[in-house]
């Protein structure tokens, strides 16, 4: 009907007036419970077989939706009309243009009262206590026979929802919406009338009844069967089983009373008599079996006997723990040694009171994994003095498992002693060092300042040349030094790691500034390969692992390049420094981490360096957590890389643009002020007159206040600020930077010179921006650094012009 309304003039026209007067006349040949509407897309009720809605809005019905989305006829879902509250279930077909297709224009909708199919069915009436139920696919009742008030329009209950969601027809019993149990023939939603689920009940007594019939009929003859089959068994049983079973019974009890002789014997039947004559097999079977394990018990008896005699008697002290670890006994040699009997409950009274917690975690650790285990204990002897002993505990398995624990100790106090002497040796070898640091440092640090003074104040000749190889001199004597006093520190454990995250171009670029002239000299093609990684290490330590690892490679290549290269590799960033040097050896690349160690350098010639710097590095390498390897083949060059874990954070500050490298102090025109900070004097006249000669005007003071005073008098704003660190009355030369910037106003370069060797001047000089010197400084160091600061103060002071 729908499809041939949609298909007259009217409808494919939306023309109201000539649609109304349509549904006017046929409304009287069409059943009362149907009601027919035309919309268009806006949802706007055209005509309707009901004269009071037309001009009505239905665009938010969901059938209406569905069928303009839709290709053809939808079902809708349960709805209460809204002129009349009457249930009603709606259905729906698109109007589109004939022949032309396209998107629908409008759609035509029918309405069945349910009220009136609730009805229908009612009037159709269904066997004694049975019931139909009609629901949309949303499990929504449309009609329920018999009728009950107020069911139309609510949802079934939950247990019905597999039913409405079969793949087939089926049959299921449960309750029924009117709390009575039934069973329920049914139709799916996917089988039959789409979007319909249709169910039929019937009473389960009147549906079980013939079945319970037949079941009654049956059981009386299986009972009658079951008798007479018990009557014939019981007399059959009586002669040719229960005797035998009788006698097979009293030859057990017999057996096991103690009386082995005891037997079945022939018995009544062929069966019987296997089963006896098997029994009387199995008997003999047992007897054989149980004297052959009461002589390997003895046996063993007598082997524990034997191995806790042994035990009991063995010069060293000794004892046995049962499978779970507790104490099972102790030997003689034990006892004599604690003056008592140990037992499980008092066994740790014999140990120090500081080892129990430490000796009863690795117990607990290693009997749960079933291995043996050892460690040093203090043991309190009879006359309550305590000596170290070295303890070890073995596991003894039997098929697999752990049977016992056997353990012993051996007095070690003389070799404990003996060691720990030894290594307090070592440490306070290397704290010597490394507090000697400071004023080993300081003289060398003048002699270095005082020897590049005198350079211009020696003409050509032999003085000259003298000169040139006391400072080649001093500065292999600052190699060692520096060596000698990185290791003492790295042994001694004073050297703290400060992780941060900072980007890899940062180290490589300062490797850069500070190694190519050095390379370019030696005619050397020197490339560092750019990156833009960031990474998570100490800046510090880091970048002496990668100094060291360059003066290394420039030092053995003498022609070639000498090549920083970075890749990142996973989680990690690879910094890899390639040469084509001398190389090394297969068989001694393991040893040139070894201190003072040099490949085919037996004279040692200082001019090929100290041995010092790759024992540095494997020494960073483990304190840093920065594996370090090598691949070289000699006369080809070396590979040696560091792997450093990329950062994971994101606060790491945008890379500033390299600045250009300015001419060294030495050869500048203009006039500078320097002011110096240092609390030892012969240090600071050096300084300074290094400083004059490099054409600075320099003001000098060995303490913060009179390097304040100093320039409150001058009046002029200084360009540098070279400071000691460690100052007169536990004042640092961090103060004097920043009351010298606060005086100003302004970020002063400032340079921090040191020969600390603990973290704080690095602390200080990270956090305020200082750049951070290490005593001896050599005068081309120094020479750099003045260089960088004042190019990058001018920069700031000067930036270049916007075009």
């Amino acid at each position: 009907m729908l499809e041939l309304l949609v298909e007259t003039s009217v409808a494919q026209s939306l023309d109201a007036p000539a649609c109304q007067a349509l549904l006017t006349r046929i409304s009287g040949r069409i059943p009362d419970y149907l009601t027919i509407n035309l919309t268009g897309v806006d949802g706007v009720i055209l005509c309707s077989t009901n004269p009071v809605l037309p001009g009505r809005t239905i665009a938010d019905r969901m059938h209406v939706r569905a069928a303009l989305e839709s290709d053809g006829f939808t079902v809708g879902e349960f709805i209460r009309l809204r002129h009349d509250g009457k249930p009603a279930m709606p259905f729906g077909l698109p109007i589109r243009r004939s022949g032309a297709g396209g998107p629908p224009i409008g759609v035509v909708t029918a309405l069945i009262d349910l009220g009136w199919l609730e009805r229908y069915l009612s009037e159709h009436p269904l066997p004694d206590n049975a019931a139909l139920l009609v629901t949309d696919d949303s499990g929504i009742v449309l009609a329920h026979a018999p009728a009950r008030p107020g069911t139309v329009g609510t949802a079934l209950p939950q247990r019905f929802r597999p039913l409405l969601d079969a793949d087939a027809v089926g049959t299921a019993q449960l309750v029924g919406v009117d709390g009575v149990e039934r069973v329920f023939a049914y139709v799916p939603l996917s089988v039959g009338v789409r979007h319909i689920f249709v169910a039929v009940g019937i009473d389960h007594d009147a549906a079980m009844k013939g079945i319970d019939d037949a079941l009654r009929r049956s059981l009386v003859w299986i009972a009658a069967t079951l008798l007479l089959g018990l009557l014939a068994a019981y007399l059959i049983a009586k002669r040719h089983l229960y005797r035998p079973v009788t006698a097979l019974i009293t030859a057990t009890e017999r057996w096991r009373a103690g009386d082995r002789s005891a037997r079945v014997g022939a018995v009544d039947g062929p069966e019987m008599t296997r089963l006896g004559q098997a029994f009387d097999a199995l008997v003999e079977d047992l007897e054989r079996q149980i004297r052959v394990n009461e002589a390997a018990s003895a046996a063993l008896r007598a082997s524990e006997e034997w191995s806790r005699t042994l035990v009991e008697n063995a010069p060293h002290m000794m004892w046995v723990n049962r499978p779970d670890g507790t104490l099972e006994f102790v030997n003689a040699a034990f006892r004599a040694y604690t003056g008592r009997m140990t037992v499980e409950a008092n066994r740790m009274d014999d140990l120090h009171p500081d080892d129990v917690g430490r000796i009863q975690a690795v117990r607990a650790s290693a009997i749960a994994a079933g291995t043996a285990h050892a460690y040093e204990l203090r043991l309190r002897r009879v006359d309550g003095a305590y000596r170290w002993h070295l303890s070890r505990t073995h596991p003894i398995r039997q098929d697999g498992r752990i049977v016992a624990w056997f353990g012993g100790a051996v007095d070690i106090h003389d070799i404990h002693h003996a060691r720990d002497a030894a290594e307090e040796a070592g440490r306070s070898k290397s704290r010597f060092l490394a507090a000697a640091s400071h004023d080993l440092r300081q003289p060398m640090q003048s002699i270095l300042l005082f020897a590049e003074v005198l350079r211009p104040h020696v003409n050509e000749g032999p003085g000259l040349d003298a000169l040139g190889r006391l400072q080649h001199g001093l500065e292999i004597l600052k190699g060692l030094l520096d060596g000698l006093l990185d290791i003492s520190r790295l042994d001694a454990g004073i050297v703290a790691p400060q992780f941060e995250e900072f980007r890899a171009s940062e180290l490589l670029r300062s490797l850069d500034d500070a190694y190519a002239p050095l390379a370019q000299e030696k005619g050397l093609l020197w490339r560092v390969s750019p990156c833009q990684a960031v990474i998570r290490s100490d800046r510090v330590l880091l970048g002496r692992m990668l100094r060291n690892l360059v003066e290394n490679a420039i030092r053995y290549t003498d022609r070639g390049e000498i090549l920083v290269e970075a890749a990142v590799q996973a989680d990690h960033l690879v910094i890899g420094v390639r040469d084509t040097g001398s190389g090394i050896p297969a068989d001694q690349i393991d040893r040139v981490f070894e201190e003072l160690y040099q490949v085919d350098n037996p004279e040692r010639d200082r001019n090929q360096g100290l041995g010092l710097g790759l024992a540095i590095v494997r020494r960073l390498s483990t304190l840093l957590d920065h594996p370090v390897a090598v691949r070289s083949q000699a006369d080809q060059g070396s590979l040696f890389s560091v792997t450093v874990p990329l950062a994971t954070g994101s606060g790491v500050p945008e890379e500033p643009p390299p600045a250009e490298m300015a001419p060294a102090p030495p050869d500048r025109t203009e006039r500078r002020l320097a002011v110096v900070v240092d609390d030892d004097p012969i240090v600071l006249a050096g300084m300074e007159s290094i400083l004059r000669a490099w054409k600075f005007d320099v003001l000098a003071a060995d303490s913060t206040d009179r390097a304040v005073e100093s320039l409150e008098r001058d009046g002029r704003r200084p360009d540098i600020l070279v400071v000691d660190y460690r100052l007169r009355d536990k004042r640092i030369g961090t103060e004097a930077i920043l009351r010298i910037r606060e005086m100003h106003g302004s970020d002063i370069p400032g340079l921090l010179v040191t020969g600390e060797i603990g973290t704080e001047p690095q602390n200080d000089a990270l956090a305020h921006g200082f750049d951070l010197l290490h005593k001896p400084v050599t005068p081309r160091i120094l020479a750099a650094a003045l260089s960088r600061h004042l190019t990058e103060a001018d920069g700031k002071a000067h930036p270049p012009a916007k075009h």
